[in-house]
């Protein structure tokens, strides 16, 4: 961080010449460029901005006028401050001098005792070089620092982990919809830090203003007033997310740098992990992929694989998917593990129902089986799993709930494979609706499921905020929860009766609300489309 002039005058070597501000005092924490010696009256081409000017006061000493386009000319050149040395020129500071630097902003100190000017230079000067080089030397180990954790392919937590343990202060990852992602909470409770956190988070992105850019996204600081600096995470049109430091930093540069970088390492991240994810049906789940993929095309070959796997033969099969959540904060090896504890789960709520099924770690978080039904039908074995399942995952640690998906049983392996992506979807649908831990089909979920299936998608949660966001941002400011009243009339199908029954407004008060939402969202609620795009929009927002 560079020096100010009040941390120069606190030099000793400024000291011994007793500085005293005679005026410019609400700018004494200018940043200090160099410093400039001269008793020339005009510098102008002769400075570059931010200078620390000493003079032995010959500039000054023509009377008022002169003294005022002395000053006026370095206010115009963007010098830090002047620091006039009394005894040579001027035997004392005349009266109009702190008005004149008051007039143009300019710092104005007078020393009443000699010094050497080449020593204030000296020093002044060693501290700069050495903050310099400084922040060479930070920017070189941020450098390694994020380069290291690309090439080991670090998780999101790791890399907000560590660039908060670089800045030492928290940092939160949030996706469009301001729903946290991932975070390090350094020494700030967790509670204190998340305590509603999408709507603190709109407050302060509302004074956001542009500050830079990097590859990973556009960098934004704080306003006047706000203590939190924040860039963007994603490429372009592309963007996805942003990294939040909700915390007042002393060297807004640095912070800048780690948090740019830290955004390129998880843009660079998502990126190599979506590939992985494109890639996962090739190296896992063994015959469950083959069926999936296509590479098995005779039913008793699939068949014949099956059952040295295992399976028993039947006239029917049905695809059973399980879910669990996720967690931002969870590692990979956290993961690995939830995910090896929900694969066993499933085998074992399989064993234990007397049935047999392939059974594979799909993706993080879901395990997919084929079940072999039993005479009675796919819902006795479904439900023999189902209850198996809620002794086995039910409350225990690494799991916040789960949901099963299932699709239509099949008397084709092969098309029972198929099943497998309708019962994960339904699964994934199934963790956003009311009641957990029980089975879902395709059935129960409709829209919602749709948007389950696309509420990741960057696109579909930037149309959620434009049809949502500026209401969200006036219940943020006001605390009205018209979201609330919103959700309600268009659960009443737009039925004004309904509504007011629901909520019991007075018919005045329901209207005024009605229209002062219609205002900010510059819709017509009587229109059935608008509606049923806003009615879209709050499931994307409740999926999330």
């Amino acid at each position: 961080m560079q020096l100010t002039i009040r941390e120069v005058l606190a030099l000793p070597v400024m000291a011994a010449g007793r500085p005293r501000v005679i005026g410019g005092r609400d700018h004494l924490d200018r940043p200090v460029r160099w410093v400039h010696i001269s008793d020339l009256t005009d510098l102008t081409d002769l400075l570059e901005g931010g200078e620390l000017v000493l003079t032995t006061g010959l500039p000054l000493s023509g009377g008022a006028r002169q003294a005022s386009a002395y000053l006026t000319m370095l206010a115009e050149q963007d010098v830090a401050g002047l620091v006039i040395e009394l005894g040579t020129h001027l035997k004392a500071a005349p009266d109009y001098l702190g008005t004149l630097a008051d007039s143009v902003r300019l710092p104005v100190v007078v020393l009443s005792a000699t010094i050497r000017f080449i020593e204030v230079t000296q020093q002044v000067h060693r501290l700069i070089v050495a903050d310099q080089y400084d922040e060479v030397e930070f920017a070189r180990t941020t450098h390694e620092v994020f380069t290291s954790l690309n090439i080991a392919r670090a998780s999101t937590t790791d890399i907000v982990t560590r660039a908060a343990q670089t800045l030492g202060a928290p940092l939160v990852l949030e996706d469009l919809s301001r729903h946290v992602l991932a975070f390090c909470a350094v020494d700030t409770p967790t509670a204190q830090l998340l305590y509603q956190w999408a709507e603190r988070s709109r407050l302060h992105a509302s004074a956001d203003t542009p500050t830079g850019g990097s590859t990973g996204g556009s960098a934004t600081g704080s306003a006047t007033g706000s203590a939190w600096s924040a860039v963007s995470v994603g490429v372009g049109s592309e963007r996805w997310g942003r990294l939040v430091l909700p915390a007042r930093t002393p060297n807004a540069s640095r912070a800048r740098m780690v948090l740019e970088r830290a955004a390129q390492s998880l843009q660079l991240h998502r990126m190599i992990q979506q590939e992985r994810d494109a890639l996962v049906v090739h190296a896992h789940g063994g015959l469950l992929d083959d069926l999936r993929g296509g590479r098995i095309n005779d039913g008793a070959e699939a068949l014949a694989r099956a059952s040295a796997l295992g399976l028993t033969p039947s006239t029917h099969y049905v695809p059973l998917s399980v879910r669990v959540p996720g967690r931002p904060d969870t590692d990979a090896l956290t993961q690995g593990e939830v995910d090896r504890r929900l694969l066993t789960a499933v085998r074992q709520a399989v064993a234990a129902a007397g049935q047999s099924a392939i059974v594979a770690i799909r993706r993080e978080g879901t395990v997919s089986a084929i079940l072999s039904c039993p005479p009675k039908g796919a819902d006795s074995a479904l439900s023999a799993v189902c209850r198996g399942l809620r002794e086995r995952l039910t409350g225990r640690g690494g799991t916040d709930g789960w949901a099963a998906g299932t699709a239509p049983a099949s008397p084709s392996l092969i098309a029972a494979a198929q099943g497998i992506t309708e019962a994960e979807h339904v699964a994934d649908v199934g963790l956003t609706m009311p009641e957990t831990n029980r089975l879902y089909r395709s059935t129960d979920v409709r829209l919602r499921g749709l948007v389950a299936l696309l509420r990741n998608d960057h696109r579909v949660q930037a149309f959620a905020e434009t049809e949502l966001g500026r209401l969200l941002d006036h219940d943020a400011r006001t605390g009205d929860n018209l979201l609330t009243l919103l959700r309600t009339h268009l659960d009443c199908a737009g039925s004004k009766t309904h509504t007011a029954r629901l909520t019991g407004l007075s018919r005045p008060t329901l209207y005024s609300r009605l229209r002062t939402i219609e205002r900010i969202l510059d819709v017509s609620l009587e229109s059935a489309e608008s509606r049923t795009s806003l009615h879209t929009a709050l499931m994307i927002v409740d999926a999330r």
